[in-house]
């Protein structure tokens, strides 16, 4: 079996918008580049990937691929499960791929063991969901190109659904790592309470515009409350 990774980047520029009322776009353009690196060094890391191909317009792709010595797929899509599918067919075609491992660039937790985890319990499809049991944050398939993507930020159910449509066995991998993609504040602080040391965390505490938001999450998630409708004990 030859296993490509795939992950796909839209780019620095304005990356992360729901944290935009949070932070700057300078800042999120970095927080996202950390990220992708995370992510590519636990694929370089497992040992059950042979390769990975970063599908992606933007550019930094170029100086990122070349960074890392992965192949660069230039995608021509308008959606992200064009460029998925585009890019699941040239890793198999051109590549000689059997099994793609699709991957986002925001999931900073995990290492090569995690990847090597949910591709050690492959069978025709597997997929991982996020913590909500909502979205997908990997999915492996064999073919590549198995059945038709979703993702659309609730996949998880339709891509279950879809896979069993077509008679595909399909297994769902539970994956702590995996379960945090960063799309809000409060997913940062669980990245910055991870025992991980990762290239996000490092960002996390330096930066000072982040780490002043990791202090304010974590002293509204250690202030007391006060239930709807009741009175402070010193209320006159």
């Amino acid at each position: 079996m030859s296993v490509w990774a795939i992950v796909p980047f839209k780019g620095a520029e304005n990356a992360k918008r729901r944290l935009s009322p949070q932070l700057s776009a300078d800042v999120r353009s970095r927080l996202a580049l950390a990220m992708l690196n995370d992510v590519l060094q636990a694929l370089v890391d497992a040992k059950s990937v042979d390769g990975i191909l970063l599908t992606s317009r933007s550019v930094e792709a170029r100086r990122i691929a070349e960074k890392w010595d992965i192949t660069l797929y230039r995608d021509q899509a308008h959606t992200l499960v064009d460029a998925l599918t585009a890019a699941s067919e040239k890793v198999k075609n051109d590549l000689n791929a059997t099994t793609a491992i699709i991957v986002p660039g925001d999931v900073p937790l995990i290492t090569g063991t995690d990847v090597d985890h949910v591709l050690h319990y492959h069978a025709a499809v597997t997929i991982v969901p996020d913590s909500h049991k909502i979205g997908t944050n990997a999915l492996v398939c064999t073919p590549p190109n198995a059945f038709p993507l979703v993702f659309d930020g609730r996949s998880y159910q339709p891509h279950i659904e879809a896979a069993n449509h077509l008679g595909l066995q399909v297994r769902s991998v539970q994956s702590d790592a995996f379960a945090i993609d960063v799309d809000t504040a409060d997913d940062l602080l669980l990245v910055n309470s991870s025992r991980k040391h990762s290239l996000t965390q490092t960002l996390l505490n330096s930066e000072p515009e982040l780490a002043s938001l990791i202090k304010e999450l974590k002293l509204a998630h250690h202030a007391p409350s006060v239930s709807v409708g009741a009175m402070p004990d010193n209320a006159d």
